[in-house]
């Protein structure tokens, strides 16, 4: 009888492991503490930056914050290399940090020059810092959001464990307009429960507030809001419900027909109906209007007219140093070894903190800067003569990476003469035209705007009578780019403007 002596015979190959070593080159990103800390503090918008620095400040013992009142500083060089290193510690890392408290010594210097930590503060610009700052601090109000909301109203259903669970993946799927964006079988499928479960707990979720949230399209919004205003018997309902089609093109005359009614019923009827709201989550976002502290500043400069001048705010951000007392204790002699360590480790910490905030509020100032210089008819004439302008091209001229402009310029807000703006306002693609200029993408959808704003109402302009418009302007555009900058600036097509 022959044997086969082939190993793993009754593993299959798929669960049969095989041990090797390999040699592989790869690449990976390694960021030093002090690049991680300015990347960190670089992204965050003022008031979270303010909230970093006094969290640190909390946790970290030998970081102070310098009174608006104090006059004398202890200079950071006391902290220097006659300290004594502690036993057993690197010679090589001694220096280092020795230079790296000179280093920020300097730092303190550049930010009494800038206005960061200057000493000499007189009493009037005290008091008016403390009214930025608690003018600053009411500004700045949490709203909850649509998702927040619904999530809050879900005890007033009565629903068991798992059926909230499936009212928790809707909500999930609500956009920002109030709209339910995945269908309720796919809920369901994606949670393993039965479809008509699904169903059922929308249709509760359609009983919530704001009236209409939860719809999957407009005619189901409009319904929903017509049966919450006790008018489920209403003309309305039944223009909405069977002759959805025809309201949409206002042929007002056949749904009197269809439904046979008179038409001045048809026409009170749309009046009821235009008063409905088409998208009901948008309360969450264009009610009161919230109020943001801007990052930065640019305002004309009185004294050189027609240039402009630029400030970072910080006044709300604690002006830190390290504390005298620790750097004394660190560098007498009879400090013991564990203690002078525990004091570096903060001394180190404190320093990346520090440095990040210049580097930080330098790179800002850097990008702001080349927004000015590009961007000057904007500040001068507004949006419809903002220039095409990419993060590349701010990131070449400064000498950084486009994902560090990218992350400096995330939710922050440039206060202009034409008003506060994000920061990525000021970028946008170039569009093709037939001038010496080139236009950006957003300059192109003002003038849409502006058009459409000074129509006649009773005749107003088709997308492609708006692209001739802009061709005899020389800007070169299809009809249906200007059907999307439509849809993007929320305007209805011609026949839902058009007024009667």
């Amino acid at each position: 009888m022959e044997t086969n002596n082939l190993p793993n015979r009754g593993t299959p190959p798929a669960l049969q492991r095989t041990f090797e070593q390999r040699l592989e080159q790869s690449q990976k990103l390694i960021l030093s503490p002090q690049l991680r800390q300015y990347l960190k503090l670089l992204q965050l918008p003022l008031l979270e930056l303010r909230q970093a620095v006094e969290q640190e400040l909390s946790e970290n013992p030998v970081l102070e914050e310098i009174s608006l009142s104090e006059k004398n500083d202890v200079p950071l060089s006391e902290v220097s290399s006659e300290e004594t290193p502690a036993s057993g510690s690197d010679p090589a890392r001694e220096l280092e940090f020795d230079r790296q408290i000179e280093a920020l010594n300097k730092i303190d210097e550049e930010f009494k020059g800038s206005g960061y930590s200057n000493p000499e503060t007189s009493d009037d610009e005290i008091k008016e810092s403390v009214r930025n700052k608690n003018f600053q601090d009411t500004l700045m109000t949490s709203r909850p959001t649509l998702q927040e909301s619904l999530l809050s109203q879900l005890s007033l259903l009565n629903l068991n464990e798992r059926e909230t669970e499936i009212a928790r993946e809707i909500i999930g799927n609500i956009d920002d307009d109030g709209y339910l964006r995945a269908e309720p079988a796919e809920i369901a499928e994606k949670l393993n429960a039965h479809s008509e479960d699904a169903e059922r707990v929308l249709n509760l979720l359609q009983t919530m507030d704001p009236p209409g949230v939860c719809a999957r399209n407009l005619r189901e919004c409009l319904m929903l809001q017509l049966k919450k205003a006790s008018q489920e018997h209403s003309l309305a309902m039944s223009i909405v419900r069977d002759c959805f089609e025809l309201l949409e093109r206002k042929h007002f005359a056949d749904i009197a027909k269809k439904l046979g009614v008179p038409a001045d019923a048809v026409s009170k009827a749309f009046h009821q109906i235009s008063s409905l709201e088409p998208k009901p989550g948008r309360i969450f976002l264009s009610g009161a209007p919230i109020q943001v502290v801007p990052d930065a500043t640019v305002s004309e400069d009185e004294n050189n007219p027609g240039r402009y001048k630029i400030e970072i705010h910080e006044e709300s951000v604690p002006r830190l140093r390290i504390s005298p007392y620790y750097r004394k204790m660190l560098k007498a002699r009879n400090t013991d070894a564990q203690t002078k360590k525990f004091l570096r480790e903060k001394v180190g910490s404190a320093l990346l903190l520090i440095r990040g905030l210049a580097q930080r509020k330098s790179t800002l100032l850097q990008i702001t800067e080349e927004i000015v210089r590009i961007q000057q008819e904007f500040l001068e004439k507004g949006f419809s003569h903002l220039k095409p302008l990419r993060m590349k091209d701010v990131a070449e001229t400064i000498g950084i990476h486009e994902s560090t402009v990218s992350r400096a310029i995330a939710g922050k807000y440039l206060a202009t003469p034409q008003g506060t703006v994000p920061y990525r306002s000021f970028f946008s693609v170039k569009m093709e035209t037939e001038r010496e200029s080139p236009e950006s993408q957003k300059s192109v959808m003002e003038r849409v705007k502006n058009l459409v704003d000074g129509e006649n109402k009773k005749k107003p302009l088709s997308d492609q009578e708006i692209v001739k418009l802009l061709h005899a302007d020389g800007i070169k555009i299809a009809r249906r780019t200007v059907a999307k900058y439509r849809d993007l600036l929320k305007i209805l097509p011609t026949y839902l403007r058009k007024e009667c």
